[in-house]
């Protein structure tokens, strides 16, 4: 089954596009049950589009205003979900404090590789 990772993690003072990932963090990434994943830019270069009962609303910035952002998307393949949140802990172990991964199953045929 494919899960997919969502990174979040507090806001920070630096420049992500600048900043090299860990390389603790990137080994993970290479892992065979990693399929696929994206770092994104910050939260601030978002851009929401809502669909207001048929009218398309278009807003900057984030759909949600929180604390954390998201900050990248991870796709991994797992038996089950115990198996992605043991990979999910792996990877957490290698970020900084007050990130957080949520796991969610992605739904079977909607996913397409690069």
């Amino acid at each position: 089954m494919q899960y997919a990772f969502l990174a979040y993690t507090p806001p920070e003072e630096t420049d992500r596009a600048t900043r090299p990932i860990p390389g603790a963090l990137a080994d993970l990434f290479d892992q065979p049950d990693v399929t696929g994943w994206a770092r994104l830019h910050a939260h601030e270069s978002a851009t929401t589009l809502r669909n207001d009962e048929g009218r398309m609303l278009l807003t900057d910035g984030p759909f949600i205003d929180s604390k954390e952002y998201l900050a990248g998307l991870i796709l991994i393949e797992a038996d089950n979900l115990d198996r992605a949140l043991a990979i999910a802990e792996g990877m957490l172990q290698e970020t900084r404090p007050g990130t957080a991964i949520e796991v969610r199953p992605v739904l079977a045929g909607h996913f397409r590789g690069a």
